[in-house]
């Protein structure tokens, strides 16, 4: 039987993008009804392999550049099948199709994969499959032969197609039934297209119907109707608004406006009404006056504008020094040209705080796109920046992707951060993609930071990208004093069988701070109460049995808890290895903390922000405004606290484990260490009086955290750029990383083995230190995760077309590893673990 959702095709072909992981597009055939309506960027539903996926029609002028993708389509090659088009005009650009399948060839990811990601989830129609009746079962209804639970089902069906679960709510245990209907040829499986699963949200809505003597009505039919007079009157003098509003202001009910609809007085229709996810009204702010280097470096960004030029911009200023008053200037600049802006913080909780800026000096002519808002929210606002509706759009990383089509300046804020790279599927780095959008669009890149990565700061020092720097707070408010705590030291003064947390110089930073009036953060990059669950006896530790990591203890939930597959159990009554009662609780998290403090400051105002407390919708904005409002006398947090928030009142900031995650077999780490530490220490002092930092570490003399007391990043970058240049990684090498996994261990090891042979054997030599070589496999860092094994080899050199090529020859083997067996090809990783 042919396919309902499907016509008769034409010779008409199209090129679709699926979201499959296979590095090609598809051919399908277009229906002569929908000739029209099939342009390149809509949507379309196709047959795939027994089932329908929503797809991309292909610009045909990509077609040539995408050969080496797609091989050649062929209008003739059977069997070609119809497709559906969805959208009535396109949802993605030309130019947007275009930069994203660059970046898609050059991190290797399938086409599909990165043209379907840059649209917002749930926003397509959904194909749903359901039950219904055949001309069979309708004549068995008609005949009397269908009898008992069967006769129920089919008279449900002969109503209308419905899933297993409607079905099920009139006849119970209908699914058996179903099955046992569809192979007696009573009922067969189907499907239809039902809206998105992503809703925006509609309202009703009441106006005067057109034409409408409103004296002449009152006088006449509405006479004697009082109620329907005065609602009447009141659409004629306030016009069109929600029906909800309207009947509240006059104290009626919805009968009476049913009433003048039924007599052709009004009207009702439905609308979308995007909902506020802006939050509360923001004062207009009154720009400052520029310092000096903000001047210059505004005034090169606005010729950039002004000259339509897609070039860099590293803007380097330390923290406080007013890299936002500069971006803001740069977005009015856009905008007086006629021209839109797009600006990028690296997490949801700094969107917060760059929105108020922005709202503070444009109002609320803004979109803004991250994943903390709901499926129908997101939806709304993308809609808004495609219909042209608001000029500015500002979000987390996926916001790289908000339909603007004359972007005149793009921001990137703390551009260092790793949470710019997607860690899965189209595994892009924003910023790498947004060079790319600033080319296509003509546009200015802004890439800004205290602490750049030290790729970015080497583009600047090669001449690659220009350089601003912004070396002074605001007001010429010093930089926080930063004290350096040796842990080690301490603990020989610590007393005997007592838990060192906090250093006698810090708790008397806290103590001082809290009596002075200031408020103080506490930083601690890791939640939860204790690292495990250990026993002295036997030596056994609580650990996942999925992960090989240790659960760790969340005394909120009294629970033990993995933190990457999330596996939860009681903590034990007796250690699981010898059966002692004598297990201890071993490491600190922020819970611990937070208990510490609390016992050293009982009349203190305490509040902790932490992956665990920010699950809660609104609980970070509430924290976040909370401690701006100085209500929060102590913040503890992760890194969460650390970047880009600007609190007047802290005067101190106590960073609890400076060399926390320093000796991770990461060769960032280093980096990491000194900007989230110079980071954390920039949050103190902001306002008029100094600041102050007491940094706790074992390894104080180390590289990455003695400059960190002279707020030294020069001095970091010329020695971390020596480690990097003797051992060829970035940014004097290029590397890929290729994750292997599968369920069994061994299995795992021979195919990534097989891998690294492979790929050796298309160097010349087999690989050269230096120039490309392929190290491994060697087990992952994690060797074990949500129950699969991991194996890891590296293919690392400076000669980059070399470790391209050899990393592109991976990613093709990978797919013909054997069944159960995975790799994953990432192209510049962030996250080496």
């Amino acid at each position: 039987m042919t396919d309902p959702l499907f016509s008769r095709p034409t010779d008409t072909v199209v090129r679709v993008a699926l979201p499959v992981p296979i590095d090609s597009l598809f051919s399908y055939a277009v229906p002569e009804s929908l000739v029209d309506r099939a342009l390149p960027g809509c949507r379309v539903l196709v047959p795939f392999s027994g089932r329908k996926l929503t797809g991309l029609i292909v610009e045909p002028a990509l077609a040539d550049a995408l050969e080496e993708h797609t091989g050649p389509a062929d209008a003739t090659a059977p069997p070609l099948r119809a497709l559906q088009v969805l959208d009535h005009e396109p949802v993605m650009s030309p130019s947007m199709m275009a930069l994203l399948c660059e970046a898609a060839e050059e991190v290797l990811c399938p086409v599909g994969l990165a043209l379907v990601a840059a649209l917002p989830a749930g926003s397509a129609p959904r194909v749903v499959n359901h039950f219904e009746i055949t001309p069979r079962g309708r004549e068995a209804l008609r005949s009397g032969a269908a009898r008992g639970p069967t006769r129920e089902v089919l008279v449900v069906l002969e109503h209308a197609p419905a899933r297993a679960p409607e079905v099920s709510r009139t006849v119970q245990s209908a699914g058996a039934l179903l099955e046992a209907l569809c192979a007696d040829g009573l009922a067969r499986r189907g499907d239809a297209l039902r809206g998105p699963a992503a809703r925006t949200a509609r309202d009703r809505f009441a106006r005067l119907a057109e034409g409408v003597d409103v004296e002449a009505a009152c006088a006449g039919p509405l006479a004697r109707a009082s109620k329907q007079a005065a609602l009447l009157r009141a659409l004629a003098e306030g016009g069109e608004r929600p029906t909800r509003v309207l009947l509240e202001q006059v104290g009626t009910g919805s009968a009476t406006l049913r009433a003048l609809v039924e007599r052709g007085l009004a009207e009702t229709r439905q609308r979308e009404v995007p909902r506020n996810v802006l939050g509360p009204p923001v004062e207009r702010d009154v720009p400052l006056a520029l310092t000096d280097e903000q001047a210059r470096a505004l005034s090169a960004i606005q010729a950039g504008i002004e000259a339509r030029e897609a070039r860099v911009w590293l803007l380097h200023g330390v923290t406080g020094s007013g890299k936002t008053e500069v971006y803001l200037r740069a977005v009015q600049a856009a905008l007086e040209r006629g021209r839109q802006a797009l600006v990028l913080v690296p997490e949801i909780t700094l969107t917060h705080q760059i929105l108020a800026r922005l709202r503070a000096r444009f109002g609320d002519t803004l979109a803004v796109l991250h994943s903390g808002l709901r499926p129908g929210e997101r939806l709304e606002q993308w809609q808004r920046l495609r219909e042209g509706k608001t000029p500015i759009a500002v979000g987390a990383r996926s916001a790289l992707f908000a339909p603007l089509d004359d972007l005149g300046v793009i921001i990137i804020d703390e551009e260092h951060d790793g949470a710019y790279k997607n860690e899965e599927g189209f595994r892009y780095h924003a910023r790498r993609l947004a060079e790319r959008r600033a080319a296509h669009a003509g546009c200015p890149l802004v890439l800004g930071s205290a602490t750049p990565s030290l790729e970015t700061r080497y583009r600047a020092e090669t001449g690659e990208i220009e350089r601003l720097v912004l070396p002074r707070r605001i007001g010429g408010r010093p930089l926080p004093r930063v004290e350096i705590v040796d842990l080690e030291a301490e603990r020989r003064h610590a007393a005997r069988g007592r838990k060192l947390i906090l250093s006698r110089p810090l708790r008397r930073a806290l103590i001082q701070t809290l009596e002075g009036g200031g408020q103080s953060i506490l930083f601690l990059n890791r939640r939860g109460f204790s690292t495990q669950i250990f026993c002295f006896d036997c030596g056994f530790a609580e650990r996942c049995g999925s992960c090989d990591v240790a659960l760790v203890y969340h005394a909120a939930d009294h629970c033990l808890r993995c933190h990457y597959c999330d596996f939860q159990k009681p903590p034990p009554e007796q250690c699981g290895g010898c059966g002692r009662p004598d297990t201890a609780l071993l490491g600190t998290g922020t819970e611990r903390l937070e208990e510490e403090v609390r016992s050293l400051l009982p009349a203190a105002r305490l509040a902790r922000l932490d992956r665990d407390t920010a699950r809660r919708r609104g609980h970070v904005e509430s924290v976040l405004t909370g401690l701006r409002a100085g209500e929060i006398d102590v913040l503890i947090g992760t890194q969460m606290v650390a970047k880009g928030h600007d609190f007047p009142g802290v005067r101190l900031v106590g960073v609890v484990a400076a060399d926390l995650g320093l000796h991770m077999p990461d060769f960032r780490a280093a980096e990491r260490c000194f900007q989230l530490l110079t980071q954390v220490a920039g949050r103190a002092g902001r306002a008029a009086i100094p600041g102050r930092v007491v940094l706790q570490t074992f390894v104080p003399d180390h590289y990455a955290i003695r400059p960190v007391r002279e707020h030294d990043y020069e001095s970091f970058y010329a020695e971390e750029t020596r480690y990097r240049d003797a051992l060829h990684f970035p940014p004097f090498g290029r590397i890929t990383q290729v994750t292997v996994s599968g369920e069994n261990d061994e299995t795992t090891r021979k195919a990534a083995e097989a891998l690294a042979t492979a790929a050796r054997a298309q160097l010349p030599g087999g690989g050269q230190p230096g120039r490309c070589e392929v190290m491994g496999p060697a087990p992952a860092a994690l060797p074990r995760l949500r129950d699969r094994y991991r194996h890891q080899l590296l293919v690392k050199g400076r000669d980059a077309d070399l470790v391209r090529a050899c990393s592109r020859h991976i990613s093709r083997a990978a797919r013909r590893l054997p069944r159960g067996i995975g790799a994953v090809v990432d192209v510049d990783p962030i996250n080496m673990l």
